[in-house]
């Protein structure tokens, strides 16, 4: 039996963007997929169509109600998946031509990983290139030290990063307390437990311009991180809590704490 892939997309009132999405999942010669579009209800058309999508491709499948935010769309697409792996992608986001089988085929070759992640280019509205955010990692402590680590020694791109569903069953769905960073508590959850493998390929498109939820919250998306990196620092009786809590000082306080004296001085 092939190995098969389920990709989530957590959509609302999106209807212009949608159908790249769907389209860049639809053109994957890869047969063993599926796709899930949770809709929170869009009033905008999406319904009809992903109904219409839906009657021409049988791997597509939607349901249309109101949610609790991105996190709990995502938790419904991950009850509703059927695949041994899974991707969550925007759905302004879109993967590029025959990657699927590559991902497949890396599971495979490696069963104790629990993701799979690949490099993702960075578009803006116009689909010029920004940058393209090279997938890495290291450890999970550096994973955790976000601030010094996230972008040069670890990278894991949400729209070109997929788990495995038995790491899902060993860690739990997403945080619905989360509404920016959810992706990056999950990565630290799974690499608690699982190997990572890197593919050196660009295997998705992500667009960061005005109008998407990274552009226009990016501020709070760092200070959710932030926080949710401080939850797994450790006890506060071991060595580590304490390098972690220097380190964070050290980059991202000590600065703050700089510019204000100066700002005194002056």
């Amino acid at each position: 039996m092939s190995f098969k892939l389920s990709v989530i997309t957590a959509t609302y009132n999106r209807k212009d963007f949608l159908p790249r999405c769907l389209a860049s999942v639809a053109r994957q010669s890869y047969a063993a997929k599926e796709h899930l579009v949770i809709d929170g209800g869009s009033n905008d058309g999406t319904p009809e169509l992903l109904a219409g999508y839906a009657e021409q491709y049988s791997h597509l499948k939607w349901i249309s109600e109101p949610d609790r935010g991105i996190s709990h769309a995502l938790n419904k697409g991950l009850a509703l998946a059927t695949g041994e792996a899974i991707g969550v992608i925007g759905d302004d986001d879109f993967y590029e031509a025959e990657v699927f089988s590559l991902i497949a085929e890396e599971f495979a070759r490696h069963p104790e990983a629990g993701i799979v992640s690949g490099h993702c280019d960075v578009i803006n509205n116009d689909d010029q290139a920004i940058t393209t955010e090279q997938a890495r990692f290291t450890t999970r402590r550096e994973l955790i030290e976000c601030w010094r680590c996230w972008g040069c020694r670890v990278m894991l791109p949400a729209p070109s990063t997929f788990f495995r569903r038995q790491a899902v069953a060993a860690v739990g769905g997403f945080d619905e307390a989360d509404r920016y960073a959810m992706d990056y508590r999950h990565w630290i959850k799974i690499t608690e437990r699982f190997p990572v493998r890197i593919l050196d390929r660009t295997l998705a498109r992500f667009r960061h311009d005005a109008g998407t939820t990274s552009f226009s919250y990016n501020r709070q998306q760092w200070d959710e991180t932030l926080a949710i990196s401080k939850q797994y620092w450790g006890s506060k009786l071991s060595p580590d809590f304490y390098a972690l809590w220097f380190s964070y000082w050290r980059h991202c306080q000590y600065p703050q704490w700089r510019q204000r004296v100066a700002a005194m001085i002056k």
